[in-house]
């Protein structure tokens, strides 16, 4: 062998990368979630009214994943494995104000 390639391999075997455990400045997607209401207000009496109201939660349906694998020892480093929010969800409810 040339004098240097066994410095190159002396070099290699000695090249020892260290990897931070905790990777805090990556970050997943923002949150996108549209909620609506729809409220009507039906007067049966002067002191007496009855309030319809429908609620969509997450409106539009937008998936929202979590932030991705961080750990650097993990096979799944860097994928996103699962969600953090919910899907659309409707509440219907009425109320009696009097």
């Amino acid at each position: 062998m040339r004098l240097e390639s066994v410095r190159a391999v002396a070099k290699l075997s000695s090249n020892l990368r260290t990897i931070s455990s905790r990777f805090s400045g990556i970050r997943g997607d923002g949150i996108h979630n549209w909620d609506l209401s729809v409220i009507k207000d039906a007067t049966i009496r002067e002191s007496m009214k009855l309030q319809f109201r429908a609620e969509f939660l997450n409106a539009l349906n937008h998936v929202q994943f979590s932030n991705p694998n961080t750990d650097p020892y993990n096979t799944v480093f860097g994928s996103i494995t699962s969600e953090r929010a919910y899907p659309r969800r409707i509440q219907l409810g009425r109320k009696f104000v009097y």
